[in-house]
């Protein structure tokens, strides 16, 4: 069994919750997953796992399932009928209370909303009164261990230096047509050489394709890398290692001289909105308050609204981080959601504001760890557009 369940568990007793109920079924909800500890394989029925606030965890599967779990499971309760499960739900389960679960009212955060609706009624036709799981998985699963921040200062590091390893090749190869696909084959090949691994990308963006925040340059059709011009790089990765964490970042760069008025402009916008997100984060910390993911969104917001952009920030500011990119911690987010989980200590976030004009986009992302002394930015923040000498 994982080590969730203790944290779990703290935070129950703290939260007056009663337990934790989390159900995967043929590998519909990820957290179950993260809550167990392990990936068991070929899973063919419904399977559920009851933490409660004390006491022993109980994991519910079928028949042809329990044979599957590894032995450090917790204790397998076996059903075959429909009867029996819910039989053996209402036995694992207290006659009342409060009891967590991957569902998100009103569908507010789609991230923790992993449970149908009908799974949802049957849980509550127990007496039981069902709230989101999305607080205790934030506390049992995303907190980095001290081994986790060292793996991600790693990535965060090597992520920095291939950024602008990238940004200079482009530079000394920008004669030979290099395309968008070009440089991300590149950068993809600086991973494998130090032992980084990914689940997609980079976005490798020239000049107009800047503007779209989720762009995949094709191995067809994607632009050439000119002399003159603007380049965004978004780039993630992890150790090759187990358990390791995540670092994302995205820089941006002018090719051929200096950025152009406009660019300059926009850039000192979405960098101003960084820092001031970062500093309402590390302030109201300081003053003794966790603050909420969407109460940092709205700070960077309101700068970038200020300035006149603000239909040209369409995403959110940040995602939470670990061992998968966009992991299941908060979000700072109060625009396509209104995360209202708190920015606890151990968790990592990024903060990325970004301005998509037609002609280009910028977009400034900085990986954070809130430590026992405040939040701290892990990497490189960049201060001024680079510059690639294309003469």
């Amino acid at each position: 069994m994982s080590d969730t369940v203790g944290p779990a568990q703290e935070f129950m007793q703290t939260a007056g919750i009663r337990g934790w109920l989390t159900r995967d079924y043929r590998y519909s909800n990820p957290v179950f997953t993260a809550a167990l500890g392990t990936h068991v394989q070929n899973l063919t029925r419904p399977v559920w796992l009851y933490v409660p606030a004390r006491g022993e965890p109980v994991l519910l599967a079928h028949e042809v399932d329990a044979g599957r779990f590894p032995r450090d499971a917790p204790a397998i309760r076996r059903y075959g009928s429909r009867e029996t499960m819910l039989a053996q739900l209402r036995r694992a389960l207290p006659d009342s209370g409060r009891v967590a679960m991957e569902y998100s009212p009103m569908y507010q955060l789609p991230r923790v909303g992993r449970i149908d609706a009908g799974t949802i009624e049957l849980i509550r036709s127990f007496g039981i009164e069902v709230v989101s799981s999305g607080d205790v998985i934030q506390y049992a699963t995303e907190r980095w261990t001290q081994q986790q921040l060292q793996s991600h200062q790693r990535a965060a590091s090597s992520l920095t230096a291939i950024v602008k390893e990238a940004f200079d090749f482009a530079g000394a190869n920008v004669r030979w047509k290099l395309t968008e696909h070009d440089l991300a084959e590149f950068i993809r090949g600086r991973f494998d050489r130090l032992g980084l691994v990914t689940d997609e990308g980079p976005v490798v963006a020239f000049d107009q394709h800047s503007a779209d925040p989720h762009y995949d340059p094709p191995p067809n059709g994607s632009s050439v890398i000119r002399r003159r011009g603007w380049l965004l790089i978004d780039l993630w990765a992890r150790l090759d290692e187990a358990d390791s964490i995540y670092a994302d970042i995205t820089w941006t760069a002018s090719l051929g001289g200096p950025p152009t008025t406009r660019q300059q402009e926009v850039f000192d916008v979405v960098r101003n909105a960084r820092d001031t997100a970062f500093q309402f984060l590390r302030n109201s910390i300081e003053r003794g308050k966790h603050p909420q993911g969407w109460e940092v969104d709205a700070a960077a917001r309101e700068v970038v609204e200020n300035a006149g952009y603000a239909e040209y920030f369409t995403h959110r500011l940040g995602h939470s981080l670990g061992r998968e990119v966009h992991a299941n911690g908060v979000n700072l987010d109060g625009w396509e959601t209104r995360d209202t989980r708190a920015v606890i200590e151990g968790v990592g976030v990024t903060i990325e504001p970004g301005v998509y004009l037609p002609d280009f986009g910028v977009r400034s992302e900085v990986d954070v760890f809130i430590s026992p002394d405040g939040p701290v930015i892990t990497g490189e923040a960049q201060q001024q557009a680079y510059l690639i000498d294309t003469a």
